[in-house]
């Protein structure tokens, strides 16, 4: 009687077998146990295993939820968005373009500062002292070529007959509009001046 037990015994072992191709699809390849009882504990490593790719494939896309997109390396677009000094900063073409709408934005410049604005934008600028006879000789001059309109910017460090030491100014020759005079409230002679004359601490 225990022979015809034995058929049985594994024909119950093998009832479970529709069930088996789930078993394996989850890994576990021990057919010992029955495969009811073990199937939700490979389930869930693979499920915590699919939800870790999908929160690192939303860091990546740089969508929200995704924690690691948070330290994810800044992209040339980032790091613009990032540095308002960068993305604000006036160009060398804007600030030669508003010269002569705006004589102001000289002040405070160096001969060296304009120079470097003008050759950046393109137009070859050389910086040389001056020498005309008459003069404090303290002024530079910066000598602008290929530009449409401005031919020449003087800087004056002040100190001579027309401002105190300390107290610079700025001419602006131009092949358009004159020359344009950029002063301060000291200066000793404005009215003078051939040319337009801009106040600069007004």
């Amino acid at each position: 009687m225990a022979k015809p037990h034995t058929p049985h015994g594994g024909g119950h072992g093998d009832g479970p077998n529709p069930s088996r191709p789930h078993g394996e699809g989850d890994g576990d390849g021990d057919g010992s146990t029955p495969s009811g009882r073990r199937r939700s504990t490979p389930d869930a490593p693979d499920n915590v295993s699919r939800a870790q790719e999908t929160v690192a494939t939303e860091a990546r896309q740089g969508r929200p939820g995704g924690e690691e997109g948070q330290g994810k390396p800044k992209t040339g677009d980032d790091e613009g968005n990032g540095s308002d000094s960068t993305s604000n900063a006036e160009s060398p073409e804007a600030f030669i373009n508003h010269i002569i709408d705006d004589p102001k934005s000289v002040a405070g410049k160096s001969a060296e500062e304009i120079a470097q604005q003008f050759n950046d934008a393109g137009y070859p600028a050389t910086v040389q002292q001056s020498t005309k006879k008459g003069t404090s000789g303290n002024a530079v001059q910066v000598r602008i070529q290929g530009h449409p309109e401005i031919t020449n910017i003087q800087v004056h460090p002040g100190g001579g007959r027309h401002t105190p030491d300390g107290s610079p100014y700025w001419k602006i020759s131009t092949s358009t509009a004159g020359k344009i005079w950029v002063i301060p409230d000291d200066f000793r002679g404005a009215d003078d001046l051939n040319g337009n004359v801009v106040r600069y601490d007004e």
